[in-house]
């Protein structure tokens, strides 16, 4: 199944597999559905190579030129948080026309990248619950989140032609980063992740349970530990 997202956001077509066609509804459709939840949040993992450039147009040896995955880094100034690292990703709005359009106009956001193919949801929805109001017993009101997180693919990186050296290509790769919402961005090896999520040491992640996160998306790209 193919759908066209917003014209002002990318206005190109982008791949949903069948096992995710449930997931091309609004969030108000969404939340119908699943009443326990008041909000909805998705989450990107962009990969250099892209899945579908590992059985064609990549000639480095993978043991030497392992995936690198997208992170951005949290800006000093924001309200949570600081300095930390993180996936592309945000919350569903209503003025999504689904909820796969609100990930894809997420990551046009945070990077200026164009999502064309979505190829897996990975693991199990993260869900928590926050407080919203001045913090007395009449006014606060418990918000309970889930968090979907998927493996996606964007036009940019179809593009490039991986393997050129050490890094690959993604050093090419131009990430616009808004501001006020992240700093920096880095592409990064499972090793690095596996360092902060066995160690803490490295790049600081925003969790712990987010980077488990991230080491699940690798190994269901078929890579070895």
């Amino acid at each position: 199944m193919s759908t066209q997202p917003h014209s002002t956001v990318t206005p190109i077509s982008i791949h949903i597999p069948p096992n995710l066609w449930s997931l091309t509804i609004p969030l108000s459709s969404f939340l119908a559905k699943n009443t326990q939840y008041d909000r909805l949040v998705c989450s990107a993992f962009i990969f250099t190579p892209a899945p579908s450039q590992r059985h064609h147009n990549f000639q480095a040896n993978e043991a030497t030129t392992p995936p690198r995955l997208l992170l951005l880094r949290r800006s000093s100034t924001d309200t949570a948080f600081l300095n930390l690292w993180e996936i592309p990703g945000g919350s569903v709005d209503k003025e999504d026309p689904t909820i796969l359009h609100g990930l894809a106009r997420e990551v046009f956001e945070e990077t200026g990248l164009r999502l064309t193919r979505f190829v897996r949801i990975v693991g199990d929805p993260i869900k928590w619950t926050t407080t919203e109001g001045d913090g007395t017993v009449d006014t606060s009101k418990e918000i309970k989140w889930m968090k979907l997180s998927f493996d996606i693919e964007v036009a940019e990186i179809g593009e490039l032609k991986m393997g050129v050296d050490e890094y690959g290509d993604e050093r090419c790769l131009h990430v616009d980063l808004d501001p006020q919402e992240h700093q920096d961005h880095a592409w990064v090896t499972e090793k690095e992740v596996r360092a902060f999520y066995e160690e803490g040491v490295g790049r600081q992640i925003v969790s712990k349970e987010q980077a488990g996160k991230m080491l699940e998306a690798f190994e269901m790209r078929g890579e070895p530990r």
